[in-house]
């Protein structure tokens, strides 16, 4: 497996779906430290971090890009109009969970994101005339009862415009699966550099309008470990895996950060999850790895746009 993702990182091979899902599912993991990270904030603001979040991400792509630039550079010149729109979305999708984790709780927004896999099924055969296999209906309606029994727990839901945030970030994360699923030959560390850029940029902007970009080195710390680390290790092993699997499967094995989120807060600051939330989560976990059972050992043929 790890000679497999190796290989495939420096353009020598594909994986099969199954090593594509576990990528896949790793990111997730890797996403889940960042509701944590947001509630060890003191005193930046939102935009504050988002702006060092977006920085140590893009700082963290070009330290990957001078790593490989012996053995295998990463190239600019084949970057399509995909690969700007997946950083653009990505970027705003980052944007949003933020903004929706300060305006509304941690849970809200990421039990919301299970719509995803919904948005990207619909999306992916739209597009990319991608067929949603009855494996993948079962695994969205497995998550789906998940979901209802922690939501039937009852959730702190924060204000409007929170929940609107919240609500557009499963459109949006559909949309950047299908996007980076049809433009498979673009480098794994591109769009997440453009992204980083974009995401400190447009938060940059605000920030300095506000207030200034002065945060205390607690504050940096966690903006760098939701994007230097977060991000800038589940970005790639994302935007890699996503090649092998099809669009509609991609948010579902995301749903590693909906169920491990909860867990690294009840271990700090000890926000106590309800037993609906561990039965819930539990049932979610249960859909991903019976998803990941069902992958084949080949990879799915690379997508590309359906004409309109």
């Amino acid at each position: 497996m790890i000679r497999a993702v190796a290989r495939a990182f420096n353009g020598e091979g594909e994986l099969t779906e199954r090593q594509g899902a576990v990528l896949v599912a790793g990111a997730g993991v890797a996403f889940s430290v960042t509701a944590i990270a947001y509630r060890g904030v003191d005193e930046a603001s939102e935009f504050e971090f988002l702006t060092f979040r977006g920085l140590s991400t893009a700082a963290a792509m070009v330290a990957l890009i001078l790593v490989r630039r012996g053995r295998r550079p990463v190239v600019f010149s084949g970057v399509t109009w995909r690969a700007w729109l997946a950083a653009l979305v990505l970027a705003a999708t980052s944007m949003l969970y933020i903004l929706a984790l300060e305006r509304t709780s941690a849970a809200t927004t990421l039990f919301l994101l299970a719509a995803a896999p919904v948005f990207a099924a619909i999306i992916g055969w739209l597009a990319l005339r991608e067929r949603v296999e009855p494996s993948t209906i079962v695994a969205i309606g497995a998550t789906a009862v998940g979901v209802v029994i922690m939501v039937g727990a009852g959730l702190e839901t924060g204000t409007a415009l929170g929940l609107l945030f919240a609500a557009l970030i499963p459109v949006l994360l559909g949309l950047y699966s299908v996007v980076l699923r049809s433009a498979s030959g673009v480098d794994p560390v591109i769009p997440t550099l453009l992204a980083g850029t974009f995401l400190a940029l447009a938060a940059g902007t605000v920030a300095f309008a506000q207030a200034g970009l002065a945060v205390s080195g607690r504050d940096f710390a966690m903006a760098t470990i939701s994007g230097g680390i977060a991000l800038g290790i589940g970005l790639p092993l994302f935007n890699l895996g996503h090649r092998s699997v099809a669009a509609a499967r991609i948010p579902l094995l995301l749903m590693t950060e909906v169920v491990l989120a909860p867990l690294w807060v009840w271990i700090w600051p000890g926000e106590t999850p309800t037993i609906a939330t561990l039965v819930g989560g539990a049932v979610i976990m249960g859909a991903v790895v019976g998803l990941m059972l069902r992958t084949r050992p080949e990879a799915v043929p690379p997508a590309v746009i359906a004409p309109t």
